[in-house]
């Protein structure tokens, strides 16, 4: 018994325990893993359709896609309850980003248009929820309303990625100007100033990696509402394939939050 109890115990205060009981109390978390679930079961869908039309048709193979697109649809659903009504969330963020002071009119701009289509895409997938879902009121076009929140998706990720690849080339004038810094100091001896351009290139560093992941994620993304406007003719594995790395990114930024 003794044995037992101290298994126990040490299992519910391991550090594996602690850092999921953290992951799972935190929404966003919740959502990531939804995400990743339903964008894994979109591109198993498109692998199993592809070896239907390859091999044929056998009812194992029509039952798989039944089970998978049942996970999608339900991941998906449960996603859109557990975000709605976020939209006053980002309209808050974008109101505070417009009428931020000291940051740069660029990066604020486009902060805000991007909180903005957030927030216009979040509005119209509460409204696909409550009219197409749950059924609770009644919309002429659901189709139009959900291009609608598409195309809102599209000018944020866009906004999102220009704002990214604005950062950037500051982030190279920076690492430039620091360069030429450094060989004045260099020359000159001094120690403390070599200090702090070693931190300056430390901070451009930290800097130059979470922009570029962020570049990554934003562009990988868009493929989702260009598929879904039909502006580009994807397939449904590239699209799949392209939220489940993105979703997948997402848990490990979460997980990072929760372990620290």
């Amino acid at each position: 018994m003794d044995c037992a109890k101290y298994v126990v115990l040490a299992a519910a205060n391991s550090r594996v325990v602690d850092v999921y009981v953290r992951y799972i109390n935190m929404l966003v978390g919740r959502d990531k893993a939804c995400r990743l679930g339903q964008y894994v079961a979109r591109l198993l869908i498109y692998l199993v359709n592809r070896r239907v039309s390859q091999l044929g048709k056998t009812s194992s193979r029509l039952e798989w896609i039944m089970t998978l697109t049942r996970i999608q649809q339900t991941l998906s659903t449960t996603r859109k309850v557990m975000r709605s009504g976020k939209f006053l969330a980002f309209f808050q963020q974008a109101v505070r980003t417009l009428t931020s002071v000291g940051d740069d009119e660029v990066v604020r701009t486009l902060g805000a248009a991007h909180k903005l289509g957030m927030c216009v895409f979040m509005v119209a997938d509460t409204i696909g929820l409550l009219g197409t879902t749950l059924a609770l009121v009644r919309l002429r076009n659901p189709a139009r309303v959900a291009r609608l929140g598409q195309r809102a998706w599209m000018y944020a990720l866009i906004a999102q990625l220009l704002s990214t690849l604005y950062q950037l080339r500051g982030l190279s004038i920076r690492s430039a100007d620091l360069q030429r810094v450094r060989r004045h100091v260099g020359k000159a001896g001094d120690v403390m100033a070599e200090r702090e351009c070693a931190m300056e290139e430390q901070a451009i560093r930290t800097q130059r990696k979470g922009l570029t992941r962020q570049l990554t994620t934003s562009a990988l993304d868009l493929a989702i509402p260009i598929k879904g406007l039909g502006i580009l003719p994807l397939n449904e594995g590239l699209v799949g394939m392209a939220g489940s790395i993105t979703s997948l990114m997402g848990v490990q930024d979460v997980l990072g939050k929760a372990s620290g």
